[in-house]
């Protein structure tokens, strides 16, 4: 199992590596650039709304369909047309409340309601991909799961790329979004295609010829979802709220959401290692979990990928820390201010804890340690709203990163706490030692070759991520005669 999810992750990687950035930085950041610093403020702010109420679209189904599928994927043809269903449902549902809490709760008015009905459109899109995509990796599809991770981000590529450098008249906030509207579907076309193929499934629901019969099977699948929903709502409420919260309370809160957009963007783009993890890792945990529901047998699943997560997340952290100032220079010249750039510098340390999360948690999912997760999640909530109605005021977006920092950090350290409480994992001292050195190691080097070394930012980055290497094998992270194995070896 090891060898098979580093083989799928490195495939999963390395695809993510050729498409994402090229729309993070190419069309998203092209789009920044170009439109005035209130109106991407506001397109950013908005987007952070849909993102918090997201989970009406989804209600836990497609983690519940994703650990179920592959604990039991002869029954994902009679579940998926109930499923299918009950997801339009839901995404009509989100289309019509999320507008209203909007208005009720953040204050946003009638200027505001076309782009964030564009932006909730996209979410529905997204959230039914990631549907689809969750019965193809239950099944055990994991490469074709990859190639699907960047498919509509490809096709964004294709629908933004247009509108940037065709003849599509002037940019606008709400051009920009329908342009990802397009590839979205295009994706959902294509996924369900592929899906079909694979596994023969009718996408009548059971329920549509006789509701009452039908009715307690619906409520059913609810109840088993929903403590999936709740996880997902109160881990998207304390991610997302920063900005929204900086964008509603400052005066000129759309110009330093604006400012916080520009930090978030990398913070972003790295992200989707982390989620990587986590979509790879689910499936398998679960798997793992059916047949040794103590969990001793993933330990070394698990701690493979911890290292793997730690490497990772500290060497990129720690290489767009120092490269900072020359990485704005180079996104937002005319945009480039100390503001941005020291706002950028805090978020981008909670790549760190964020990624930690990942990990820990997709494993307390997959055992189905779901209240327990919830209740650290509610604390991080309450935290982070008060650091942020604390700090904001008085830093502005910084603040709003230091409070992110603090949450995710504290949020990091609860879901450690509760794996090792669950399933009674322990940390040797030693392997404290070792991961706190490599942090230790690869900063400090960092910082020596940013002080003594002078040449372009770019060489300085690569002297980074081989300094984290051998940082790696130093600190004995990373195994070459793993890897040596994995290469070799089939078995």
């Amino acid at each position: 199992m090891k060898r098979e999810f580093i083989l799928n992750l490195l495939l999963l990687v390395f695809i993510n590596i050729l498409i994402k950035p090229f729309f993070i930085f190419g069309i998203d950041l092209t789009v920044q650039n170009r439109l005035p610093n209130a109106d991407y403020g506001r397109y950013f702010a908005l987007l952070f709304v849909a993102y918090i109420f997201q989970i009406i679209a989804d209600c836990g189904i497609q983690n519940f369909n994703n650990r179920h599928v592959s604990q039991h994927p002869v029954l994902m043809p009679k579940y998926f047309p109930n499923l299918l269903a009950l997801k339009i449902l839901l995404s009509v549902a989100y289309l019509v409340i999320t507008p209203l809490a909007a208005w009720l709760i953040f204050g946003y008015g009638a200027q505001d309601m076309p782009l964030l009905f564009i932006l909730l459109c996209n979410q529905a899109l997204i959230q039914m991909i990631f549907f689809l995509r969750s019965n193809m990796s239950g099944l055990g599809y994991y490469r074709i799961d990859s190639f699907l991770s960047s498919l509509d981000k490809l096709l964004m590529l294709v629908t933004c790329g247009t509108l940037l450098w065709g003849n599509a008249g002037v940019l606008s906030v709400e051009k920009f979004a329908l342009a990802q509207t397009l590839a979205l579907a295009v994706t959902v076309g294509i996924v369900f295609f592929l899906l079909r193929l694979k596994v023969s499934f009718s996408i009548k629901p059971s329920w549509t010829q006789n509701w009452r019969a039908g009715r307690p099977a619906l409520l059913a699948l609810l109840r088993k979802s929903y403590p999936f929903a709740v996880v997902i709502l109160l881990m998207s409420a304390y991610t997302r709220l920063d900005a929204v919260i900086l964008e509603r309370i400052l005066p000129d809160g759309k110009i330093h959401a604006d400012v916080y957009a520009g930090g978030y963007r990398l913070l972003d783009a790295l992200n989707m290692f982390g989620y990587l993890f986590a979509s790879l890792l689910l499936p398998m945990f679960a798997r793992m979990l059916k047949s040794d529901p103590k969990g001793q047998s993933l330990r070394p699943l698990l701690v493979l990928s911890f290292k793997l997560i730690w490497v990772g997340s500290i060497t990129l952290a720690t290489a767009i820390y120092f490269a900072r100032e020359d990485l704005l220079h180079l996104m937002m010249p005319e945009k480039y201010s100390l503001y941005r750039r020291d706002v950028m510098g805090v978020l981008i340390w909670t790549f760190v804890p964020i990624s930690v999360i990942y990990v820990f948690s997709t494993l307390l999912t997959a055992q189905e340690r779901l209240s327990a997760m919830n209740r650290y999640f509610i604390a991080g909530i309450i935290l982070d709203i008060i650091l942020n109605l604390l700090l904001i005021p008085r830093w502005e977006a910084l603040g709003a990163a230091i409070a992110t920092l603090i949450t995710q950090s504290f949020v990091s350290g609860a879901t450690i706490w509760l794996c090792m409480r669950t399933f009674g994992y322990r940390f040797s001292i030693r392997s404290v030692w070792q991961s706190a050195g490599f942090a230790l190691f690869v900063f400090g080097g960092s910082w020596w070759i940013y002080s003594n070394i002078d040449t372009l930012f770019f060489y300085k980055i690569c002297m980074i991520g081989i300094l984290g290497l051998a940082g790696s094998l130093l600190f004995k992270l990373l195994d070459f005669r793993f890897i040596k194995t994995l290469t070799l070896s089939k078995q």
